[in-house]
């Protein structure tokens, strides 16, 4: 009885030791399935040290791109300013041109008068003093009737035809309407045939004004000097 027994308790403990060692003997399938999970397992922590590998290059990039950003905002703005060349042509004197003064003795040959005339380098149109203007029409056309005054103050009528009519602006007051004639006009040796506007300068100096019409081109004024010249009164010019 002793025998069997321990036979029965031999065979039992070496039942349960094989157990035991069968348990623990891992299998083919299982050792599959582990080599998975480290792959995966691998797999996982590599894409995570990639996504934190490039979230670290994003986050440079950005803070280099912050950094120029505030560079550029703290450094001066520069303005480029464009500078034109400004190339001032000299006026062309030329030799045949005349000197004159600031006020000079004109003739009016249609008239035979000798007249006192402002020189005036700012005035577009010469302009005379002229009493009793008045419009007319002769042979459908438009005339002009009016006087002028010797230095005497005697008035010599003239009638011409109506060249045309200006409007002068005056600050304060209505725009004034001028006749403007064609009238011929000597000033030392030059005869010229000029657009003239009437007007009353009764209360100026010069009751000729002339003007850039007259001037341009022909004419140096000297500032420091008046009545340099005389104009030239041939007899064959005389009422015409």
């Amino acid at each position: 009885m002793n025998s069997y027994l321990k036979t029965i308790t031999a065979l039992t403990i070496y039942a349960f030791i094989s157990g035991c060692a069968a348990t623990n003997t891992p299998t083919n399938n299982n050792i599959k399935d582990t080599t998975k999970q480290e792959q995966y397992q691998e797999k996982t922590n590599k894409k995570i040290e990639n996504k934190e590998q490039i979230d670290k290059k994003e986050k440079k990039e950005q803070e280099i791109k912050s950094a120029e950003k505030e560079q550029k905002e703290e450094q001066p703005k520069i303005i480029k300013q464009i500078v034109k060349k400004i190339i001032i042509k000299k006026p062309v004197i030329k030799d045949s041109m005349i000197v004159i003064g600031t006020a000079e003795k004109v003739y009016i040959p249609s008239s035979d008068i000798l007249l006192k005339a402002k020189i005036d380098t700012g005035a577009t149109t010469t302009s005379i003093h002229a009493l009793n203007i008045k419009e007319f029409e002769r042979d459908g056309k438009k005339w002009i009737k009016f006087d002028l005054q010797d230095k005497d103050g005697n008035l010599i009528n003239k009638n011409l035809p109506l060249h045309r009519i200006v409007k002068i602006k005056r600050h304060g007051t209505k725009n004034q309407k001028r006749y403007v004639v064609q009238m011929k006009i000597n000033l030392a040796n030059i005869s010229q045939l000029v657009e003239v506007s009437l007007t009353n300068r009764s209360k100026f100096t010069y009751p000729v004004l002339i003007g850039k019409n007259y001037l341009n081109g022909l004419f140096l004024v000297d500032v420091s000097k008046k009545y340099i010249t005389k104009p030239k009164m041939s007899k064959n010019e005389i009422k015409k």
